[in-house]
């Protein structure tokens, strides 16, 4: 009786060990906000969103990106400036959503935002911002986040990537889903900074699950729970048997 009532409880925790091993997996992936454009008073200015180093259980399902922030330089943003061969978008006033169909694997091109700069711009420079951007693969991944992407469009130099936060990552020209890489360059102009709109941030969030911060404080926790089990069946079996 009292060997069975161990192996029970051993039996439990390995499985409960193993649950949390599972869901306390570093999930990740990389993004980065590309463009071969510059900043030309009533030319496109195509950015690209790319995705690689993805370790999603099986793949990205869904991303989000809860604010595009762009210069006034630019037309208004609708739906219809949004591209992707890889997932449907949908854009409103609560952000970018990305579906897919079928879990993405591989590095490439996400989305790409192809924007108008307004005739008569005199700006040397602009900033544009995808804010809070969330991938997931569902329930076993829950939400994993990269924070917010920045690119610089200049007039009279290549495009700069970056955080946001002014560290910027050395200038890349957008990728096709292929790996290969497009885009020209336009003629160029002198402009000045006027401001910057943006478009209203999201508070809803992806399908989330649990995932495990720190595993060790987790597993220590879990530990101690155990051995507590463990010595009250024993005092348990000991009282029974000693009444």
């Amino acid at each position: 009786m009292k060997r069975t009532i161990k192996a029970i409880v051993m039996m439990t925790i390995l499985t409960m060990v193993i649950g949390i091993v599972n869901i306390s997996n570093a999930f990740s992936f990389n993004a980065n906000l590309s463009s071969g454009n510059k900043l030309v008073a009533g030319q496109e200015v195509k950015v690209t969103l790319s995705i690689s180093g993805i370790n999603m259980d099986d793949g990205i399902r869904s991303i989000k990106i809860g604010k595009i922030t762009v210069g006034e330089e630019f037309e208004t943003i609708t739906s219809s400036n949004f591209t992707s061969n890889t997932f449907a978008p949908t854009y409103s006033n609560e952000g970018l959503v990305l579906m897919s169909g079928t879990p993405i694997k591989s590095d490439g091109v996400a989305v790409t935002l192809t924007l108008k700069v307004k005739a008569g711009v005199t700006a040397n420079s602009s900033t544009i911002k995808f804010e809070n951007i969330v991938a997931s693969s569902g329930s076993n991944t829950g939400d994993v986040s990269v924070g917010t992407k920045a690119i610089t469009i200049k007039a009279n130099a290549p495009a700069e990537s970056g955080d946001g936060t002014g560290t910027t990552n050395p200038p890349t020209k957008p990728t096709t889903p292929n790996g290969t890489q497009n885009g020209t360059n336009s003629s160029t102009e002198k402009n000045t900074i006027k401001g910057t709109v943006s478009n209203t941030a999201s508070k809803k969030e992806l399908p989330k699950a649990g995932k495990a911060e720190n595993t060790g404080i987790v597993l220590l926790i879990l530990f101690i729970t155990s051995v507590g089990m463990l010595n009250f069946i024993k005092y348990e079996i000991t009282k029974k048997y000693t009444d």
